[in-house]
Formats: structure tokens, sequence, C-alpha cells
């Protein structure tokens, strides 16, 4: 989003000269010891209003965030709470930032945990203010408030103002007495509020029984009485046209609403409707919406008129309608030319997009009806969401489009691949790289990421996918490809061929990958990348033997992720894999057992099998070496299984063997030799492929009785009761695969 953009919704919003004084509900908010507030009414009761005014008497400083739909995104929702924050206490959160941009919300709950921290650890007290909070319709959004309200710091007071009841535990909080409450009663002008109001602050002069008429008529409605107020200006006899309206809030405001707008001329009323399709005002945007080259002078009239516009910063550059406003405006819009509504988004498009703003590009294109706009700017962009973090942002574009556009449309599916891969669906992934291929794209992909094909095997360089045979393929070709055009992917591919040739057993050959990995992601800030290839060249180490070198990586690899902030991300486990491997050849077992169950807790779940199954036979390895091999062979279990799972597993399955191998002894009963013969291998080996005992005869040309003989001898071997487990027991003591 445009930086000017941001910077107003991180300030309340100025108060307008010809306002009404609350001092009552300001006084309910001052003398509040509640940890946490909500004020809750509809359009139009000034929540934002007596906040500002509530704002303007305390002493705190305030950190105030104005949401919009953008905030869905927990990491922009975040990121935008962080820079509030920092408005008022320099250097907040200063570690927090990058750990924002490069999460992708796979970490977000320990991100959160650091900023709750933070936030415990000031010298100060400060009130956080999430102002329109019903723009938030994110579950994993509400989820992480919920965080923060139940840990709140004593040095913090958050207060949410919003339409409607959030999706938070507000009675349980209501029962502890920690929460404060104003809603639409409370809000409603009160009779002598309302009098202050039309005669004082709006400079009306109405009689108390006309006021009387207009405070039982809107109910105390603020917006309605202001409303009333705009719409007197012009009436020749205020008492008459008091008199005339009433009924229900909608009818309301769609009779003044239509009084206010037909006192304007022609002009101004094309103008306040064509720029009711903007969130936020500003003399440029608003000149290349209208076609006009006088707005600016327009707004400043619009404000000194108090024409429901708000200025959102102090030079008084950018405003936004009130929202009431602002949504009449644009349904008057709809009923009058709605075919100007599709061109007004695409101009307002192009005027963001000219500036660098894709979030507001794309979501005026999507507004107009403009799906090839859209899909272009998403095409083009996608790699700088995907670097702050904006998973989520991604993911709701993609819910935008009707499935059929994206299903058409190579250069989405591409994009699509990538965000299944990031998120772990390696199903997703693959159809869609199949689904692009199929559909096709003439020349180079706005991304840079070269032709449909060239992308395709970039995107299955990077995600194993449970083939490491086709990861190396693929890896081997991108590399070689963007090593002759030096572009931005070169570090990403070094790193995935350095990957590939690690899980195909290939160490050594992988060094030189790895290595030109660090260089180039390092020299490109590419943290993540740059934290991966060397805990790599870790593991790369401890193959030759080189313990010294690979204590040095995997320390500079998890300073890496500490200093950078992505240490809670799933692949960060392989580092604390490798550095239990580590001390696991050193002989420290108990500190290899801790820190190899903690990388795999961080892995499972969300990252790539072959490396959870990795960390299992290590975890085994380690427990059997602690003399616990019961804890043992359930982890060789669940790793067979991911493995048997791959299609190909690489140097897994050899390593699957020898791990299971290394069990053998625990077996032995010293009574009792569970070594089996050739013969009875070969039973076992087509048993386990599933023949009966009668098929397995005469498979290797032998009696019934014959066989049924081996199996009694196996399964008194093996201390089992049937062929099941039997296959099992000899598939754990690596004696089968």
């Amino acid at each position: 989003m445009d930086t000017v953009l941001i910077e107003t919704k991180l300030r309340s919003p100025s108060l307008r000269r010809a306002i009404v004084s609350r001092p009552r509900l300001v006084g309910v908010l001052a003398t509040s010891d509640a940890p946490m507030g909500v004020v809750v009414a509809p359009p139009g009761f000034g929540k934002t209003t007596l906040l500002v005014q509530w704002q303007a008497s305390e002493e705190r400083p305030f950190a105030w965030l104005s949401l919009d739909d953008s905030d869905n995104d927990p990491i922009a929702f975040w990121s935008c709470l962080v820079a509030s924050i920092a408005r008022v206490v320099p250097d907040f959160a200063s570690t927090v930032v990058p750990a924002l941009s490069s999460v992708g919300g796979l970490a977000l709950d320990a991100v959160v945990a650091q900023i709750l921290n933070e936030l415990d650890a000031l010298d100060q007290q400060i009130v956080v203010v999430l102002d329109d909070y019903h723009r938030i319709t994110s579950r994993e959004c509400h989820d992480t408030v919920a965080v923060l309200m139940e840990r709140q710091p004593s040095t913090m007071q958050l207060i949410i103002s919003t339409r409607s009841d959030p999706p938070l535990p507000l009675a349980r909080w209501r029962a502890n007495g920690r929460l404060t409450e104003l809603r639409a009663t409370d809000l409603g002008f009160t009779d002598t509020e309302a009098a202050e109001a039309l005669n004082r602050a709006w400079g009306l002069d109405l009689t108390a029984e006309s006021i009387a008429v207009l405070h039982e008529r809107t109910e105390g409605w603020p917006a309605g009485l202001y409303l009333a107020s705009l719409s007197l200006r012009g009436a020749s006899d205020p008492a008459a046209f008091v008199a005339d309206f009433g009924g229900a809030t909608r009818l309301v405001i769609d009779y003044l609403m239509e009084v206010v707008l037909e006192q304007q001329s022609d002009e101004l009323r094309n103008f306040l409707m064509e720029t009711s399709v903007l969130e936020g005002l500003c003399g440029s945007l608003c000149d290349a919406v209208t076609g006009r080259a006088d707005s600016a002078s327009v707004l400043a009239q619009l404000e000194h008129e108090n024409l429901f516009l708000l200025a959102l910063d102090d030079r008084r550059e950018w405003f936004r309608y009130h929202h009431l406003f602002a949504q009449a405006l644009n349904e008057e819009l709809g009923r009058r030319y709605s075919e100007r509504r599709p061109v007004l988004h695409r101009r307002a498009g192009a005027w963001f997009e000219a500036r660098g703003d894709v979030d507001q590009a794309i979501r005026h294109a999507f507004a107009g009806g403009d799906l090839d706009t859209a899909a272009t700017l998403v095409a083009t962009h996608w790699i700088a969401a995907v670097n702050l973090g904006r998973l989520a942002t991604m993911c709701g574009w993609f819910e935008t489009f009707p499935r059929p556009i994206v299903e058409a449309d190579a250069r989405l599916l591409l994009v699509e691949a990538w965000i299944s891969g990031l998120q772990g669906d390696a199903e997703g992934g693959l159809r869609a790289v199949s689904a692009a291929r199929r559909v096709g794209y003439e020349g180079e992909l706005p991304d840079g990421s070269g032709t449909v094909e060239e992308s395709a095997t970039l995107i299955r360089a990077t995600f194993a996918w449970s083939d490491v045979g086709a990861m190396l393929s693929a890896a081997r070709s991108a590399h070689t490809r963007e090593r002759e055009r030096e572009s931005t992917w070169q570090a990403l591919t070094a790193l995935d061929l350095g990957w590939a040739l690690v899980l195909a057993g290939e160490s050594e050959q992988a060094r030189e990958p790895l290595m030109e990995a660090v260089t180039l992601a390092s020299r490109s800030e590419q943290w993540v990348a740059a934290g991966d290839a060397r805990a790599l060249l870790a593991e790369v180490s401890v193959a030759a033997g080189e313990l010294g070198p690979a204590e040095a990586w995997i320390r500079d690899a998890l300073g890496l992720a500490t200093r950078y902030g992505f240490a809670d991300l799933p692949q960060v486990g392989f580092y604390h894999l490798m550095a239990g491997t580590i001390h696991a050849r050193r002989g420290d077992h108990e500190e290899a057992n801790r820190l190899i169950s903690v990388g795999l807790q961080q892995m499972r779940g969300s990252w790539e099998p072959l490396h959870v199954a990795q960390a299992l036979l290590s975890l085994a390895s380690v427990r059997h070496a602690l003399g616990a091999p019961g804890e043992a062979r359930p982890m060789i279990d669940e790793a067979r299984s991911l493995i048997d799972a791959c299609h190909d597993p690489g140097i897994l399955r050899e390593r699957l063997q020898q791990a299971a191998r290394a069990l053998v002894p625990a077996y032995r009963r010293a009574d009792q030799d569970t070594r089996l013969t050739e013969r009875e291998l070969d039973v076992l080996r087509v048993l386990a492929a599933g023949s009966t005992e009668r098929e397995a005869a005469a498979t290797l040309f032998v009696s019934h009785s014959t066989i049924h003989s081996h199996a009694k001898s196996i399964y008194v071997k093996l201390g089992c009761s049937s062929r099941d487990q039997a296959v099992a027991r000899a598939r754990e003591l690596g004696l089968i695969t």
C-alpha cells in the first residue's frame, strides 16, 4: 500500500471545527480502569469522533490504527499495529518487523508473543485504538487479537471501535470486570446534546419544539441530526421541514440524503458520487478519477462546509468521507450512473498502479470488473507479496477470481502452484503446474521466471514433493539456466540444487552449489535462503566427518534466523535437527535428544514429509543410544510410513534400513536366534507382497506344506503370531523393505 495512505491509517482523524463535545462519554472512558474497551454502534453514532475527543483529553499517548479490508491478512494487520505503536514508542518492536515480513503467517503466534513481551517491557502507559474493527473478517486475525486481549500487558489499554460485536470472548471479559462498553444507547444524543449540536455547533436557530421532534424522529442518532441540519440550511420554512419527515432510520437517511444532494450543484453532486468509490481522497487521485483539475480545492471546500469529510493527516492533503455518507453516495451513484462505476474504478486502479500501490490497484481492478488487469497485476507482483509474508492476501486474491478465470490463465496457475508449495500442499502444487503446462502462455511470464515450462521447472526444483529424482532433475536444469542469465532467481536455484543433491545422498557434490547459495543469498539479503544453505552445509560437513565446520555453519544459520526474525519457520526445525545430530556425533545424546525433539516438533505438519522422516530416524537413533529402544521403534514405524508414501525418497530409504538394522540387537532374546535363513527371507518377501501361502508356494516352486513350515519358523524367530506381525517386525529390523 502507498506509504502516505499507510501513514493516514496510523493517525486519528482530525476533529472538525463544528463538533459536539461529549464530556459524559469521555468521562466514562477516562475513568475506567478496565484494560479493554469496546465502542459498539451502527454507522453515524460518532464512535471515532468520541475516541478522538478522549485522545485530546489524555496525557497517555494513543497508538491509532484505522482498519480496512486489506488488514484481513494477519501479517498486514500486525505490521500496521506494530507501526502504529512505533509512532508513539520509538524503536518499538524493531526486532519484530523483519519477522513479520518473513514468517508468512506460519510462525505468527511466536511473533505475537514477542510483541506482547515488548509491550510488557514498556516504561510508559499507552492506549491502543483499533478503529473500524468490523472490517476484520479473518478468523486468524480475530484469534490473534484474542491472544492479545487474554495476555494483555499492564502497560496497555486496548479499545476496539466497531459496528457490531466482534467474534471475541467479550462475555468472559465482561464477567471478569475487564471490559468497558459503550453502545448505541449510550452514544445517542440526549435532548441537551441535540440542542447544542443543532443550534450552537451547526449554526441553526431552531425552536425547542422543532429540536424535540428531530430528536424523537432520529432517536438521538447523531448522523441523522447532522443530515437534518444540512437539509435545513436551504429550507425556507424550517418548522414545516421538520414536521414533514419521519419513520424508520433507513427512511430518514434516504430522505435526508436526497435533500442534501439536491442542494448541491450538478458539478459538486457528480464529484461526490464519483469519488465515493475511493476509501481515501487526495487532490491528484480525485483528479484522475473525475477528470477534473481542481479536486484539491473542492476537497478544501467540502471540509470547510463540514460535509461529512474527515481529514486524515495534519497537512490536510488526505481525507475520507464518513462511512455512512460514502455508502449513501455510492448507492446513489449506482442508481443514477451505474455504468460509470467500472470506469471510475479503472481510473483509480491506474493511479495507484503508477504510484506502485499494487494492493489498491488490484482492489480497484476487482471492483471495476477488470479481471484481466487484476490477473496481470497479481502475476507480475506476487513475489513482493510473498517477500512481505502476505500469503493470506494472495489467497484472498485467488478467492476473488472466478475459478474458470484461474483455470484458463497459466500465469495465475503458476502463482497458485507457488502458494500451494509454500503452504505445504504438494497435491495442489502439482495440479496447478500440470494445468499451467496444459493451458500455456506465449512468451515470458511477467514475474521474470521465464516461459511456462521454465517457471514450472523452477517450481519443481524448489519443492521436493516426495520425489527427490524429479526435484534433482529440475534443480539441475533451473540452476544452469539462472546461472547463464544471472537473474534474481539464481540464489534460490543454487539452494534448490544443493538441497536436492543432499536428499539424493550426493552430499559432497552439494557443497559447491550450497556455497554459491550462501554468497548470492547473503548479497541479495535473502536471509531465509542464506540460513537454509548454511544448515545444509552443516549436514554436508557432518557427512564428511567435519564436526568443527558443521558447528560453525549451524551456529551461523541459527544466528540469521534469530537476527532476521524467521526462527519459528518450519524449516528452522531442520537447523535444530542438524545441531542435535552434531551433538549425537560427539556423544552428547541428552542434548541431541532435546534439540532433535524441538526440531521435529517444529517441522511436523507443515513441511516436506521427507525431512520429518529424517528427523524421526535421527531421534530414533538417539533414543536407542539412550537405552530406550521401545521409544525408538514407533519413530521408525512413522518414518517408514512417510518414506513408503514417497515416489522417490532418495537417500532416506537407505537411512531407514540402517536405522532399523541398528535396532536389531534390541529385539534379540538370549534363548532365541532371530536370524532368518535366506530361504525364510525369500518366503517372507513373497508373503509381504500380499501373496497367500499357496500363492507363495507356486511362486517359489515348492509345496504348500514347505511354505507353511517356513512361515511357522519365521513367526517363532520373530516372536509373532501372524503374517502381518511378522512382516511389520521384519521391516522394523531392516530384514526386508
